[in-house]
């Protein structure tokens, strides 16, 4: 009895063993695509600013969208686009104001109106008043990236920027 248990489990165990196998690909592959679609195609290259202790100074926040995308400019041409955001959190450094840049006009095949977009590299101006010290601020871009054919849906980026005020 004991030997036909043994036998009967080890079969059962080996007849595991590829599906095992071939469920763990398939969740490989499930996660390969599902990191292609939350891509954010937007990075902010600016991870830090110096400034003057308790004076309201302008900063520049680089951003780069990634070749072959757009994104909807600050104000797009049409109010049924998402335009893009930037907004942080208060905290010990406090925001004056958030300065734009203008975007780009382009017109996409097939398409008669123009768009008003950030393309590659653009700056965002910022003016703050930091207290003495090193502090972080956290904030998001909220916008929507689009290639020469469709649009992803809206998507918000999580940002950090470190402030040293001297």
């Amino acid at each position: 009895m004991r030997q036909r248990l043994g036998i009967v489990f080890g079969a059962v165990v080996l007849a595991a063993m590829p599906i095992a196998g071939s469920v763990t690909r398939a969740q490989d592959i499930q996660m390969q695509d599902a990191a292609a679609v939350k891509k954010q195609h937007l990075v902010m290259l600016t991870d830090g600013v110096d400034v003057k202790a308790g004076i309201e100074q302008t900063v520049e926040l680089r951003f780069r969208v990634d070749p072959g995308y757009h994104i909807n400019s600050h104000k797009p041409m049409d109010d049924l686009l998402i335009p893009t955001t930037l907004k942080f959190v208060p905290g010990m450094v406090k925001v004056g104001g958030t300065e734009y840049p203008q975007g780009s006009v382009i017109k996409l095949t097939g398409s008669g109106e123009g768009l008003d977009v950030y393309q590659g590299e653009f700056k965002v101006r910022m003016t703050l008043v930091a207290p003495r010290g090193f502090s972080t601020m956290t904030g998001t871009v909220r916008y929507q990236a689009c290639d020469s054919a469709s649009c992803f849906p809206p998507r918000t980026l999580a940002v950090k920027l470190a402030v040293t005020a001297k």
